[in-house]
């Protein structure tokens, strides 16, 4: 008898006994030490070993450092441009008057290109034979002075209901219109002997004439008219690039009316009688070389003198070239108030820019010459700010000068619109025509004065003009320098600097093939076509021809073979050789570029969006560091506290991240002196950034969360690389490639070793289950059976 064996029981017995049974077979499994691997954990060695799924390496951190520099360096000057750019259009909108002026200087001038008046030429028959003059289509002496006679006198004497105003609201300052003339003096023609005394005449000469021309001078040598004296007996201060007033022929024709004995007859215009007298005196004539005749109109309702100086050029060959030009001048520098305030901030910010380029020389390093100029951004800095403040103090300028005018404008006499006839006290003729001869110098004196002064504000008002033109190409550099900083737009710049050499080859390939087709076309179509008579027009119709605006119809007429052989050469030099090739050298460099950058490829928003970021960010810190400092100066039972919020502690941050020093050091290029560089793809450790005083990475000027760095840093470098690397590259990466591998055999190898282990101790325990599974296996019983369990089944009954 087996003693492991148990007598046999009741029921309950031995289903307890079953159920201890299969307790202790329970216990015995779970004291197996055989464990599924693949519901293990992972072993302590394994876990401390892994690497975090994404590494920073030096050339996305050098990548996104050079990206944040540029734009805190160059981004970062875009908010006090587009201030400036702001204001200064404000300032050109509140000053220059534009579309006002533009708008009286329309009417003026289209109504003396508008003047048509009839010029008899011959008679035929004893009909008279005229010819229509307008302004563009004068061909003679005789015809200017018929269009000023019977047009441009009438025009700007105006009507007998408002005489002296022209188009409503012009009124003409009187005396009126002055004629000035320069003169030259008669020569042989440069013609052969047999031709000279063939032609029998002068020919004009670049000398000038005496001081005096015309009629006789009587027995005194006093002239008979100031008209043919050099100068007029007239003083005047004239500009140093004009023409000298003592050489210059005056004469000057009132817009005043002539009353006659009779009542019903129509006054005549003094200017028009003045007119014919000169005519008759052949004042203008062959030995004239220039005629400038000019008038100025104030026009009270917008507040503007209108400058009106019509000058006809006499050329040799008998052309007659008129040449007008309307040059309207505001009579008041500041309006309102407004536009001194707006002036004022003008200048404000043109003074923080300089303290802000004072403190960049400061800062940085050489010499003096390379602190100050040594930077192309800095020179456009200073130019910038040299300009500005000259446009700022021309105001002033342009303010004394118009007082000035104000000054001349008092001595002449008033508008003829405005005057009132008195009654002068009875005194002899010979007295009267005296003070009239007196009176009519003076008038005459302070206007050539009074127009000579306007040019010159003219001249100093069209050259502020070109200084805002050119003030406006500084703001567009300046936005181009805060565009630096953007890392696609910057792509854009750097290719066309990159292409400027190969572009500058061929724009001076295609210069001297354009002269060369300018003078062609000047030689063959000159002679024929207006548009190619001199070389300036030449030039302009060849600019013009790549734009369709050409008459080739004409040039075709004249030579077609010519034409045909000068157009194919045209469209090889301009079309393929400027444009084709202009746009393969820069398709070729922006490859380049794009191979060359960094991968850090920040689109414009999300700059945008890091710059108000990185405001918020730092001047809520500016905040807190101000209510610190309020809360340690109050007292401790100071009111203030109360209102004050209490704050946490926090790290204290640097005032300026060393961008410089951490682009050295995570630079990857060999700078030659003899240290070990790292390459740009190992990774990156904390105490890289420990070392300059900073934290993780500098992203704000302080500590940031490890993650948050990473994230950022990983989309700010998320830029595909490049296609093509180096092969040092290419051995390190498969070199780092087998290491991964064999660290991951490794590993694995440890696990098959601790496998193997546990793998023996399960077979050393197979003997001591098997016994213990016979042990129980003896003690297991046949069960008794349970009245509780049975069944009793009954036959059903037969249907």
């Amino acid at each position: 008898e087996n003693p492991h064996v148990a007598p046999p029981a009741g029921p309950k017995l031995a289903a307890s006994r079953w159920g201890r049974g299969v307790a202790m077979s329970e216990t015995a499994l779970q004291d197996d030490p055989v464990v599924d691997l693949k519901e293990r954990s992972p072993s302590s060695r394994v876990r401390s070993e892994k690497e975090p799924d994404e590494v920073l390496t030096r050339q996305q951190v050098y990548d996104f450092l050079v990206s944040e520099r540029d734009r805190v360096r160059f981004c970062g000057t875009l908010p006090l441009t587009v201030f400036i750019w702001f204001i200064f259009t404000l300032t050109a909108w509140t000053h220059g008057n534009v579309e006002r002026t533009s708008r009286a200087q329309s009417v003026i001038r289209y109504a003396v290109e508008k003047i048509e008046v009839h010029h008899q030429v011959s008679s035929l028959q004893g009909q008279p034979i005229a010819k229509r003059i307008r302004l563009d289509n004068i061909s003679s002496t005789d015809e200017v002075w018929t269009w000023l006679i019977q047009g441009f006198v009438p025009l700007v004497a105006g009507s007998d209901l408002e005489p002296g105003v022209v188009r409503k609201f012009n009124q003409v300052i009187r005396p009126g219109i002055q004629l000035r003339q320069k003169r030259v003096t008669g020569g042989d023609c440069p013609i052969v002997e047999e031709l000279r005394e063939y032609f029998r005449a002068e020919c004009r000469s670049s000398e000038r004439l005496p001081s005096r021309f015309g009629p006789e001078v009587n027995n005194t040598g006093d002239p008979v008219d100031r008209a043919f004296v050099a100068g007029g007996s007239i003083q005047m201060a004239s500009m140093a690039w004009s023409e000298p007033a003592e050489e210059m022929f005056f004469a000057f024709l009132r817009i005043s009316r002539l009353q006659s004995g009779n009542s019903t007859d129509m006054p005549l215009v003094e200017g028009v009688v003045r007119a014919e007298e000169l005519r008759r005196m052949q004042w203008v004539d062959d030995a004239t070389d220039s005629l400038q005749i000019s008038t100025t109109l104030l026009n009270p309702d917008i507040g503007a003198y209108i400058h009106v100086q019509l000058k006809i050029n006499f050329i040799r060959g008998g052309l007659v070239q008129p040449v007008m030009e309307v040059r309207p001048l505001q009579t008041r520098v500041w309006h309102n108030p407004m536009e001194v305030v707006v002036d004022v901030v003008w200048g404000l910010l043109i003074l923080f820019l300089t303290i802000l380029a004072f403190q960049e020389v400061f800062e940085g390093k050489g010499s003096c010459s390379q602190r100050c100029c040594g930077s192309f951004w800095l020179l456009v800095d200073w130019t910038f700010i040299l300009v500005g403040l000259t446009l700022i103090g021309f105001f002033f300028v342009y303010n004394a000068g118009m007082e000035g005018l104000d000054y001349h404008m008092a001595n002449l006499p008033t508008a003829l619109s405005e005057y009132v006839p008195t009654t002068p006290p009875p005194v002899a003729p010979e007295i009267q025509a005296e003070l009239a001869r007196a009176q009519a110098l003076t008038e005459e004196g302070w206007q050539a004065q009074f127009q000579e002064d306007l040019e010159l504000m003219i001249f100093l008002k069209v050259y502020h003009r070109l200084g805002m033109f050119w003030y406006v190409a500084l703001i567009l550099l300046r936005f181009f320098r805060g565009f630096a900083g953007q890392p696609r737009i910057a792509g854009i710049g750097r290719t066309i600097g990159s292409a400027a050499s190969d572009i500058g080859h061929v724009a001076f390939m295609v210069t001297i093939a354009l002269f060369n087709l300018i003078l062609g076309g000047h030689l063959l179509f000159g002679p024929e076509l207006q548009a190619w008579s001199s070389l300036e027009n030449a030039l302009m119709t060849t600019i013009m021809i790549l734009f369709g605006q050409g008459d080739i119809g004409a040039m075709y007429n004249i030579a077609p073979t010519s034409t045909l052989i000068w157009g194919l050469s045209y469209i090889i030099c301009i079309i393929v050789m400027l444009m084709s090739m202009v746009t393969a050298i820069l398709i070729a460099h922006h490859r380049e570029v794009r191979k060359n950058r960094g991968r850090a490829q920040q689109t414009l928003p999300h700059q945008f969006v890091a710059m108000c970021e990185d405001f918020v960010w730092k001047r809520s810190y500016d905040m807190r560091s101000l209510l610190r400092f309020t809360r340690s100066r109050a007292g401790p039972k100071s009111k203030i506290l109360r209102a004050l919020p209490v704050l946490k502690p926090e790290t204290k941050r640097i005032s300026r991240i060393p961008y410089d020093a951490l682009i050295d050091f995570f630079n990857s290029e060999d700078l030659g002196d003899g240290e070990p560089v790292p390459p740009g793809w190992s990774a990156v450790k904390k105490e890289d950034f420990y070392r300059f005083g900073v934290g993780l990475l500098p992203l704000r000027g302080g500590l940031r969360h490890h993650g948050a760095d990473h994230a950022e840093v990983h989309a700010a470098t998320n830029a595909s690389p490049d296609q093509e690397m180096p092969v040092m590259r290419l051995f390190e990466e498969f070199q780092s490639s087998v290491q991964d591998t064999c660290h991951v055999l490794d590993l694995t190898g440890e696990e098959l070793k601790t496998w193997v282990a546990e793998r023996r101790v399960d077979m050393a325990n197979v003997e001591p289950r098997q016994r213990k599974l016979e042990v129980l296996s003896r003690a297991l019983e046949p069960a008794e059976p349970m009245f509780s369990l049975e069944t009793h089944w009954e036959e059903p009954p037969p249907a």
